[in-house]
C-alpha cells in the first residue's frame, strides 16, 4: 500500500511539473532547484528527483551536475528540428490510422473535434478556459492517430507534441483557436474520415508548418 501511494505521489508531481513547463510557468533555462521546488509543490525531495529524471529523459529538463536541474533551453534551430520530426512521426501515424482505423476510431475522432468546436464557439465576448482548450486540442490530435495500432509511434508522438506545445506556449501567438486553424482541424478530420490519406497527411503537415512559422517569427523578433 505504501509503495502505491509513493508511486501515485511521484506521478502527480511529475505531471504538475510537466504541465508547468509546457505552459511556460517555468520558462526555458529557469532553475529547477530542489529546495525551491520542495517549498513550491509541498513535497519531499524523493518524488521531485524522480520527476526531474523523467522530465530530462523527455527533453524538457536538463541536469547541471551538482547545481541541480533547469528547464531545457529554446532556440529556432531546435523547434525547426522538432517540427520536422513531428511531421514525419505524426504523418506516419495518421496514415496508418486511416488505413486501420475502425468505427470506434471514427466516432472518437468526431467526438474530440466536437468538443473543440464547442469551446471555439464560446469565444464570443468571454475568455476561453485555455487549460481546457489545450486538453481538447491535444485530444483531437491524439484521436487522429489513435487508430495506428503502434504504441511506439504514439509514445514518440507524445514526446514531440510536448516539445512543440512548450514552444507554442512561448510565443505571443500561442493560442491557436482562431478560425483559420479551426478550419484546418476540420479539413484534416474530413480527409481522414473519407480515408484520403494523402490529402490528410498533406493538410496535417501544412497545419504543423503554419504553427512553426508563427513560433519562428516570434522567437526571431525577440
Amino acid at each position: 500500500m505504501g509503495k502505491k501511494v509513493g508511486n501515485t505521489l511521484a506521478e502527480d508531481i511529475y505531471e504538475r511539473l510537466r504541465a508547468d513547463i509546457l505552459s511556460t510557468r517555468h520558462g526555458p533555462g529557469s532553475s529547477l532547484r530542489l529546495s525551491k521546488l520542495k517549498s513550491h509543490y509541498g513535497v519531499s525531495v524523493t518524488p521531485l528527483r524522480e520527476a526531474l529524471s523523467r522530465l530530462a529523459a523527455r527533453g524538457l529538463a536538463e541536469t547541471e551536475g551538482q547545481r541541480g536541474s533547469r528547464v531545457a533551453s529554446a532556440s529556432v534551430i531546435e523547434i525547426t528540428d522538432i517540427a520536422s520530426v513531428r511531421r514525419d512521426i505524426e504523418g506516419m501515424a495518421l496514415r496508418l490510422s486511416i488505413e486501420n482505423g475502425d468505427d470506434y476510431w471514427e466516432s472518437d475522432l468526431v467526438a474530440a473535434r466536437h468538443r473543440l468546436i464547442l469551446l471555439e464557439r464560446s469565444k464570443s465576448d468571454e475568455h476561453i478556459n485555455w487549460e481546457t482548450w489545450e486538453i481538447c486540442h491535444r485530444e483531437f490530435h491524439e484521436s487522429l492517430i489513435d487508430g495506428c495500432n503502434s504504441p511506439w509511434l504514439m509514445y514518440l508522438n507524445g514526446i514531440l507534441y510536448d516539445q512543440f506545445d512548450r514552444y507554442r506556449n512561448l510565443t505571443s501567438e500561442c493560442r491557436l483557436s482562431d478560425k483559420p486553424v479551426s478550419l484546418e482541424h476540420q479539413e484534416i478530420m474530413d480527409a481522414a474520415l473519407t480515408r484520403n490519406a494523402k490529402l490528410a497527411v498533406e493538410l496535417l503537415h501544412k497545419h504543423i508548418n503554419q504553427a512553426l512559422n508563427s513560433i519562428v517569427r516570434d522567437l526571431s523578433e525577440r
